[in-house]
């Protein structure tokens, strides 16, 4: 397998996971639109199991850090929100990190999921919001996609290791944040209401 870097990583993420949203566009009209629905499912601490790997994750950051509708105080109101998401919910990076739930912290109610079109995981591209479960799309182009991710990852030289969305934010968030000030911290030094 031809090494490659983590931006060309990066950006074929992206195409993955565009042609994979495209292809349940095409495959699932009965999807509900996340940013309308009264009970979203993003919310549920005893639904949501969605892993994630580190690329994934690199993704979203990026993705959080670079967007117009994102302040510096609003990014790290995120990163708090899942490191208290993985104390509250006792997540883990070990073990069957797959029966581990959380509320996503990536959802805003009225908004929807803030990586939507960017960065979204492919579980939530796949599951997103049905009333009825036999309305979920097959899961073969699914497991396909998981498996691009997982040669993505090989591609630049590591292992693919899956973990819940809160506990890889907290893990990388200060990759994201080391030319930022502190979390919690403005550039005057003065604490910053989170």
């Amino acid at each position: 397998m031809r090494k490659i870097n983590e931006s060309e990583a990066l950006a074929r993420l992206k195409r993955i996971k565009d042609n994979f949203r495209a292809y349940i566009g095409r495959h699932s009209q009965n999807a509900i639109d996340c940013s309308t629905c009264s009970m979203p499912c993003c919310q549920d601490s005893k639904f949501v199991n969605v892993n994630i790997t580190r690329l994934e994750a690199t993704a979203i950051l990026r993705t959080l850090q670079q967007s117009p509708r994102i302040s510096k105080q609003k990014f790290y109101q995120i990163i708090t929100k899942a490191e208290q998401t993985v104390v509250r919910h006792r997540l883990d990076a070990v073990g069957d990190t797959f029966k581990q739930t959380y509320s996503c912290p990536l959802f805003e109610k009225g908004v929807g999921c803030l990586v939507h079109y960017k960065a979204k995981p492919a579980p939530c591209i796949q599951f997103g919001c049905y009333e009825d479960w036999q309305d979920i799309p097959d899961m073969t182009e699914f497991h396909r996609v998981q498996r691009r991710v997982e040669r993505l990852h090989e591609a630049i030289g590591e292992e693919p290791i899956y973990q819940t969305i809160p506990v890889w934010l907290k893990k990388l968030a200060h990759k994201f944040s080391k030319t930022e000030p502190e979390l919690g911290q403005s550039t005057s030094g003065d604490i910053v209401s989170l």
